[in-house]
């Protein structure tokens, strides 16, 4: 008899352990006794030996060798069965058969009569039913206070929590063409710093400036992401991620290594609610994964966005094979300042920036081999472009302009920009030698028309195909307004000031993506591959640069080339991956930069 558990062979609890073997010889002995209960009368009249107390007490012992029981829980069982024995004996006033000991609710069938019968107890089925239920609950009870009985499981809050991250690994090259200029303004820098003088009569000082000469060779790159999801209920989620990166910029979890061994930054990524309160339905608020069907022609792969958003997915009742999706949403890219001006009693008002967002589309699975899906999304950015301020007055102290607040928080390049300030001359100084710090703003409102669609097929039955194309347009694109503006647009001029004419200007409202994938879209078992070509033309403000693909041109707007990319799975979502880019302006002074990345990727 082997019996698997605690408090039974030394250690455990003894109480427990004695009960439930109690039980276990009592229901054991009343079972055989009441099924052979004929087969022993048939002993007796043939004059078989009869069992006697011994038969008990040597399976007790037995019990004991086993190491089913203890030695002190075998001597309590002998001395609670001789004890109950003498109680029924005492209470009948007739002798109870030995082999009846201890069986609470047994009768004595076919008491004996003559020397040499036996007395053979039974004891009824509902006895033994209650018996059998009693142990099961003691030992169930013990079993899950102890959390021995089930050793693979865990508790109820562990099973609703979601782990998930990614890891990537990059060696990355940037080359820049020989015939590039040199000269290229970096306006996000300007901006971050807080502004730079752009009159050379008080400023001899370079404006800063991109890097298009230099290549840049084995720059280790890693991103590393790891978030939690956990189930609140059968409607409510929650779930946070941090990341790598570094710096806060909108577009990249990559850090690049180098620093003299620093440790990284670690960011927070995600912060969500998430309601689900049907199979079609899905509302989210905080900080979460792009909800909208795109590429990153409009943005980036790891672009996190925040706001809320709703998004419903619904096979049509006629045909399920064509499924209706959306997704509705609203996201503040820009807060303006409770206090801003700061050293003005006079403050401005809220002029927060949106992005309003609106996609509709549907997928069709027109057989096992062929699956289309198309969408159609409008975005509107509310409040982008930039004005100019009132006089700005810096000369006398001010260290801030009315329409400051209006300069993108955040910039890659590409887009058309203006002047935000307005600066006073300072009388006391000769003309022309007042400084001019100067910010800068969005010359052009985006509200974006968007046309996303994927065909998925097989060719020859064995080898995946899938067609990727986009197309965007910045409806409202309008120089006009550009240059009714106080001050010139600047960015993409031939020239390379910022005080070119308006006939040197060049821009515009569109761009496009056309890209076929052949093998596995997202490698993810051993052994399976894919390779992509890809071509993507965006004009300057087709869309707003601060939000794209950051390794095409290295970010941003005003590039045209090609993208060529291999995967292969070298173990279970762990694959190697290589890109490369290839891409020049489209409008502007040239500026020619490809880039090369070797990666290893694995997700969990």
């Amino acid at each position: 008899m082997k019996l698997r558990g605690r408090g039974y062979g030394g250690g455990g609890s003894t109480t427990t352990g004695a009960r439930l073997s109690v039980a276990l010889v009592t229901l054991g002995l009343s079972c055989a006794t009441g099924a052979h209960a004929q087969s022993l009368e048939t002993q007796a009249a043939t004059g078989a030996a009869a069992p006697t107390e011994s038969t008990v007490i040597n399976l007790i012992n037995l019990l004991v060798k086993r190491g089913v029981l203890t030695q002190q829980n075998a001597n309590d069982l002998i001395r609670e069965a001789r004890a109950e024995t003498a109680q029924a004996k005492a209470a009948s006033g007739r002798p109870v058969a030995a082999g009846a000991a201890g069986f609470a609710g047994a009768a004595v069938v076919n008491a004996p009569t003559q020397p040499g019968d036996v007395a053979v107890p039974y004891v009824p089925q509902v006895v033994r039913d209650q018996i059998r239920d009693q142990v099961k609950q003691e030992v169930v009870a013990q079993a899950k206070a102890e959390n021995w009985a089930q050793p693979n499981t865990f508790p109820d809050w562990v099973s609703r929590i979601k782990l998930d991250g990614d890891l990537r690994v990059r060696d990355e090259f940037h080359f820049y063409g020989s015939r590039n200029a040199n000269n290229v303004t970096n306006f996000a820098a300007i901006n971050q710093g807080g502004g730079f003088d752009i009159n050379g009569n008080t400023n001899t000082t370079q404006l800063p400036t991109q890097n298009t000469t230099q290549n840049r060779n084995n720059l280790e790159r890693y991103r590393a992401r790891l978030g939690v999801t956990a189930l609140l209920s059968d409607e409510f989620s929650a779930g946070i991620q941090l990341a790598s990166g570094n710096d806060n910029g909108p577009v990249s979890t990559t850090a690049t290594a180098g620093g003299g061994f620093a440790k990284k930054n670690i960011w927070l990524n995600k912060a969500f609610f998430r309601y689900q309160p049907n199979s079609w339905l899905n509302v989210v608020a905080g900080r979460f994964d792009n909800p909208f069907f795109t590429s990153d022609l409009l943005f980036s792969n790891d672009l996190e966005m925040d706001g809320l958003a709703a998004s419903f997915r619904h096979a049509l009742p006629i045909n399920p094979d064509v499924t209706l999706f959306g997704t509705f949403g609203v996201f503040p890219i820009q807060y303006t300042s409770e206090n801003f001006p700061s050293n003005s009693t006079s403050k401005v008002g809220s002029d927060t920036k949106w992005m309003f967002g609106a996609q509709v589309g549907a997928e069709w699975k027109i057989n096992q081999q062929n699956r289309l899906k198309g969408a159609l999304a409008y975005y509107d950015y509310q409040n982008m472009r930039g004005t100019l301020s009132s006089p700005c007055a810096l000369y006398l102290g001010a260290t801030n302009c009315s329409t400051d607040n209006e300069a993108p928080a955040f910039l890659q390049g590409g887009n058309t920009l203006v002047a935000l300030r307005n600066i006073v001359q300072n009388p006391n100084l000769a003309p022309g030698m007042t400084p001019e710090p100067q910010l800068f703003g969005l010359a052009y409102n985006y509200r974006l028309l968007d046309i996303k669609a994927q065909w998925d097929t097989v060719l020859a039955d064995r080898v995946k195909v899938r067609l990727d194309g986009e197309f965007v347009r910045n409806l409202a694109y309008n120089t006009n307004k550009a240059f009714g503006a106080a001050s010139l647009p600047v960015n993409n001029y031939e020239a390379t000031t910022v005080n070119a004419s308006q006939s040197d200007y060049r821009s515009g409202p569109n761009g496009y993506l056309a890209k076929v994938t052949f093998g596995e879209p997202e490698p993810s078992t051993k052994g399976q591959w894919n390779f992509s070509v890809a071509y993507k033309y965006l004009q300057p403000d087709a869309t707003l640069d601060a939000f794209n693909d950051p390794d095409f041109h290295l970010g941003g707007t005003n590039a045209r080339g090609y993208i060529l990319g291999a995967s292969y799975a070298v173990a279970r979502d762990t694959w190697l991956s290589a890109r490369y880019l290839s891409a020049k302006e489209v409008y502007g002074p040239p500026v020619s930069i490809d880039v090369l990345q070797i990666e290893l990727n694995a997700r969990f």
